[in-house]
């Protein structure tokens, strides 16, 4: 399929895309847990949305729930969104978002695609996590991001003599 990601605008989901976030996603309805974590996001401001026309294409829930460092969570685009780079630029945008020179995200082993995106994207796989799914285990997934700490409004030198 072709790439058309330039149609796409990414922003915050707010409060209102619930509903489209719980029609792409079908676990949002069977997965309390899951609910809980995807609308403490949207009420924080860690939930990344794309959208297109229609409503809400894709979203990527960011934290640094992973040993305090930038991870996501999900990273979900809906059936009719796939193969078109969707995923890439979720990735893309919470690399820019996620404050820090490392960002964490994982998959289990059997989920192929997302370990193709997460390649595609320069991730590297960085560990496994055994017991969480029975048989399937997590592996985590680990990408440096360009980033550049705030610089201090003021610089003091130290030692000099006048």
């Amino acid at each position: 399929m072709e790439n058309i990601t330039s149609g796409y605008e990414l922003r915050f989901a707010a409060e209102g895309d619930l509903a489209m976030l719980r029609f792409i996603d079908p676990l949002l309805r069977a997965d309390p847990d899951r609910a809980e974590l995807v609308r403490d996001a949207v009420e924080h401001g860690h939930c990344i949305a794309a959208l297109d026309s229609d409503g809400v294409a894709g979203y990527a829930v960011l934290s640094n729930r992973f040993l305090g460092k930038p991870f996501v969570d999900l990273l979900i685009v809906g059936p009719a969104h796939r193969r078109q780079g969707i995923g890439t630029l979720l990735l893309k945008e919470a690399e820019k978002r996620c404050g820090g020179p490392k960002l964490f995200t994982s998959c289990n082993r059997s989920n192929l695609p997302a370990q193709c995106l997460f390649e595609k994207c320069g991730f590297q796989r960085s560990g496994q996590i055994y017991n969480l799914d029975a048989g399937d285990p997590e592996l985590i997934y680990f990408r440096a991001v360009n980033f550049a700490p705030p610089r201090p409004k003021y610089s003091f030198a130290f030692g000099r003599k006048k």
